[in-house]
């Protein structure tokens, strides 16, 4: 329960402190490649960012209880940091709740087909796509061993901890959270690509364009977490191989989780800052600009 106040907070505070005005959201379509933008275009941003942060202290708040409560029943460890894991998972859930909400004003008809592409970099799917494969691939391989590590744990003098630690399906929730992270990223990016347009095409086009970045920036986050949950897996099982000399032999190559971690941090937290922020001109915002 602390824990989860804890977050509730913090959630606040983030609420407070990016509380969206107009002077902020005009700085915020002016980063997204929207040149001069007026009172309507700020305004439209305003109700936007309005209502995604405003799902931050409830879904701060909610999403460790609940993960807490999913652990309980599955019988799973409490994560090594279980800070990072819900903030990312609302700010996902906050991300695709509001993408869900039906658009207000005028319609009109796109004249061309917008694409995926269009809104969000290949590089960007591609390495969202690397870390799910990642993640996959990991949690495979250990499903390979489960069966040997069972017999290990069962056959000599280890603590009930223990072997509980190993009995738990850590694969299988690697497997289904890598599956259903990616759905929910790229539902988000297929609800900005689908969803109708408003009457100001440029403005729309950049908060087009944010949501589907933000959200394949989180889901890079969210993908490279399951992979550090699997690879840590991975890293269990070796050191069980070395301490009783047998097993599969591949489990004696894994490295030590250390460098290869924070690696993998690095480079998510590098993705997902670079994919989720722009900074002046964005193609697809440029090209909704009004001819002169």
């Amino acid at each position: 329960m602390g824990t989860a106040l804890l977050h509730g907070l913090i959630g606040l505070a983030v609420l407070l402190v990016l509380w969206p005005t107009r002077s902020a959201a005009a700085r915020f379509l002016r980063s997204w490649g929207v040149a001069n933008p007026t009172e309507a275009q700020a305004e439209h941003a305003v109700r936007y960012l309005r209502h995604r942060r405003l799902l931050y202290p409830p879904l701060f708040l909610l999403v460790p209880s609940a993960g807490a409560g999913i652990s309980s029943l599955l019988r799973l460890p409490e994560p090594a940091d279980n800070f990072l894991a819900p903030v990312i998972v609302a700010l996902l859930i906050a991300e695709a709740v509001a993408a869900l909400r039906p658009v207000r004003g005028p319609r009109v008809a796109a004249l061309t087909r917008r694409r995926w592409r269009d809104l969000v970099p290949r590089w960007a799917i591609g390495l969202l796509l690397g870390f799910a494969g990642a993640a996959a691939l990991l949690a495979g391989v250990g499903l390979t061993a489960r069966s040997w590590a069972l017999r290990a744990v069962a056959a000599e003098g280890h603590t009930h901890e223990h072997r509980a630690g190993i009995a738990q399906p850590v694969e299988v929730v690697v497997l289904v959270g890598a599956v259903l992270g990616l759905a929910a990223v790229l539902g988000v990016v297929r609800l900005a690509v689908r969803r109708g347009s408003v009457a100001d095409p440029v403005a729309d086009a950049a908060l087009r364009t944010r949501s589907a970045r933000v959200a394949v920036g989180i889901g890079m986050a969210w993908q490279a977490w399951m992979v550090n949950i699997a690879f840590n897996r991975l890293v269990t099982l070796s050191g069980l191989t070395h301490r009783r000399g047998d097993g599969p032999g591949w489990l004696a190559l894994v490295p030590p989780s250390g460098l290869v971690n924070v690696a993998l941090l690095l480079v998510a937290v590098v993705g997902w800052i670079w994919v989720a922020n722009a900074s002046g001109r964005v193609p697809y915002v440029a090209a909704a600009e009004p001819r002169r």
